[in-house]
């Protein structure tokens, strides 16, 4: 499992970390032992302290985590909390790395899975149907983040949308745990790509005219575009459909837009659908179910 710890200052000693002067060895011992000890508190203490302010996030909202909401429902002194995060920027940014980590985690584990299944299926799937497979089911693994990981997902969603709630250094520090998350599906696509599932991507550059990697650009079109269709889940005067509804039809879209054959697609869908039941069976009876479909 990844993890990501930022850069802390040692907590001031206390008296238990005093030495005995009736041990002569207590010195050298406290040495070796105190600073990982004092650590591991503190890392613990500060994974409290946001656990609590997902609690507040989750009940008040973004604009209803402040460093005052957080000191009292920790029972700390509020200026004690500044020992951990420098401010409610800071604090957001790490609630928001430790988020982006676990969606991450996730997301690496899954693809793990898929990967193993796909490999043991029979029929095997060609290399086209098996990577588009893949897309398809990072496609429903985003979709479902709502449900599975509720807390994770509407803190992303809410501080997409409050603008200025980070400030740009601490929100420059988010950046490459949130490319991290987002180097899945662009391997993904590459992957699509190279066994000739997708066309590639022609060259496109950024504002500075500095190349960008194709892969990269359809991620962000693609991951931006399931995120608001899964906000459109929020309006308040509401759809006749879903938001997962809309993300579907939107992957299908553009995978058939980057060169997808409609064939490789239909089968493709079938396979991911399988990939969340019992692995290589379910996958093969998917796969012999298409295969018979279209012929």
């Amino acid at each position: 499992m990844l993890s990501a710890t930022l850069r802390v200052t040692p907590d001031l000693a206390t008296f238990s970390d005093v030495p005995s002067e009736n041990d002569d060895l207590a010195p050298t011992l406290i040495q070796q032992t105190s600073p990982d000890r004092r650590t591991r508190k503190r890392d613990a203490r500060r994974d409290h302290l946001l656990d609590l302010a997902a609690d507040i996030v989750e009940d008040a909202g973004v604009d209803g985590l402040t460093m005052a909401a957080l000191a009292q429902a920790a029972d700390y002194a509020t200026a004690s909390l500044y020992t951990y995060f420098a401010s409610r920027s800071a604090l957001l940014a790490a609630l928001q790395q430790r988020a982006l980590l676990l969606l991450h985690d996730l997301a690496e584990q899954r693809l793990a899975q898929w990967q193993a299944a796909l490999r043991k299926a029979t029929p095997t799937p060609t290399d086209q149907a098996a990577s588009l497979a893949l897309l398809w089911a990072f496609s429903d693994l985003f979709l479902s983040a709502p449900q599975t990981h509720p807390r994770e997902f509407r803190l992303q969603q809410q501080l997409l949308v409050n603008a200025g709630a980070e400030n740009t250094a601490d929100a420059a520090g988010v950046v490459p745990v949130a490319m991290l998350v987002l180097d899945v599906p662009r391997r993904l696509l590459a992957a699509a790509i190279t066994s000739g599932a997708l066309h590639p991507q022609p060259p496109t550059s950024n504002p500075l005219e500095e190349s960008l990697e194709g892969s990269l650009v359809r991620t962000f079109a693609w991951v931006l575009g399931l995120n608001g269709a899964l906000m459109a889940d929020g309006l308040s005067t509401g759809l006749p459909t879903t938001g997962a509804a809309l993300g579907e039809v939107l992957t299908q879209g553009l995978l058939q837009g980057w060169g997808a054959s409609p064939q490789d697609s239909a089968l493709a869908r079938s396979l991911a659908q399988s990939l969340g039941q019992s692995p290589s069976r379910s996958l093969g009876q998917s796969l012999a179910q298409s295969l018979e479909e279209q012929s």
